[in-house]
């Protein structure tokens, strides 16, 4: 029976982390500046696994700045801020992700 319970828990908890990663990344992105929410908004609305989260960041952040949607000055700090949030929903765990 023990072992019932902890088959169940832990199936319970497996489903309910990603549940919980999504839940924190909005958390968090709600929490950015405006700059940086919408570097994580334009890397969250086309995800690429295949790619590193840096490479999807400075693609994303590029096309911002050449649409003029992002200045060039705040590129960086935007980008920097919103990778916290997008580790945390890309569920990264190490340095590289």
């Amino acid at each position: 029976m023990k072992r019932a319970i902890l088959c169940l828990s832990l199936l319970c908890l497996v489903a309910g982390h990603s549940a919980h990663a999504d839940r924190a990344a909005n958390m968090c992105a709600a929490s950015l500046q405006p700059y940086a929410r919408l570097v994580f908004d334009a890397v969250t609305a086309q995800p690429q696994p295949e790619l590193t989260l840096r490479a999807v960041i400075e693609k994303r952040t590029r096309e911002l700045v050449f649409t003029d949607r992002l200045m060039v000055n705040a590129a960086r700090p935007a980008a920097e801020a919103a990778s916290t949030c997008l580790r945390i929903a890309r569920h990264c765990t190490g340095e590289t992700c």
